[in-house]
């Protein structure tokens, strides 16, 4: 019984977030999708402004990364994801800037009115723009910053009555901490998509 209370202590103590943007949730890169997306205690090269900003900090070198990919290419032929990621060690100074750019594609759908007719195509998609830091705070720890700024567009305009707007534009931050030991073991921890509410037509379902 102590175990089942503790449990639920817990989850009222660190509950599940639920992201109000899914695509910032696809994890890009083939080194992440070989590791089960365990990146956050490595963040080693440009992806590191995605996984954990923190891991900017201990690199010294200027670097890119770039992913396309056909997203689930048996549903439909016009979705697609792009990443590109980019880092900069700051000259005279401490840490190392970085950013990334995140492209979903959600195609063209037929649009209906509310009595189920064809009002003409329109387009969906997603995107967001992230600026990061990460300093050395320590000869063996860093902490990270990012800042991002997104757009959702899921239609053109509301049906029937709806007032509201199909698309939103917000932003978030994360905030990450990076430690190396000496025996080659790492620690990260990322806190990621900090924001406020997003709301699609209806304000109140935010």
């Amino acid at each position: 019984m102590k175990k089942f209370l503790l449990v639920v202590y817990l989850s009222f103590l660190f509950p599940v977030g639920e992201a109000g943007a899914i695509f910032l949730l696809i994890a890009p890169g083939a080194s992440a999708a070989g590791t089960g997306e365990a990146q956050v205690a490595r963040a080693d090269d440009a992806y590191a402004s995605y996984y954990n900003p923190a891991g900017l900090g201990f690199q010294n070198r200027a670097g890119m990364a770039g992913m396309h990919v056909n997203w689930l290419p048996n549903l439909a032929d016009d979705l697609y994801y792009e990443f590109l990621a980019y880092k900069q060690p700051l000259s005279g100074m401490d840490g190392t800037i970085g950013g990334h750019l995140i492209f979903l594609n959600l195609g063209e759908q037929m649009g209906m009115d509310e009595m189920g007719n064809e009002t003409g195509q329109f387009k969906s998609y997603m995107w967001a723009f992230a600026l990061s830091y990460g300093t050395m705070i320590s000869k063996n720890s860093s902490v990270g910053i990012n800042f991002k700024v997104f757009h959702q567009k899921l239609a053109d305009s509301g049906t029937g009555s709806e007032s509201g707007d199909p698309f939103s534009t917000d932003f978030a931050f994360d905030v990450g901490y990076l430690k190396k030991f000496n025996n080659g073991f790492n620690f990260g921890v990322a806190i990621q998509n900090i924001g406020p509410p997003i709301d699609f037509v209806d304000a109140d379902q935010a």
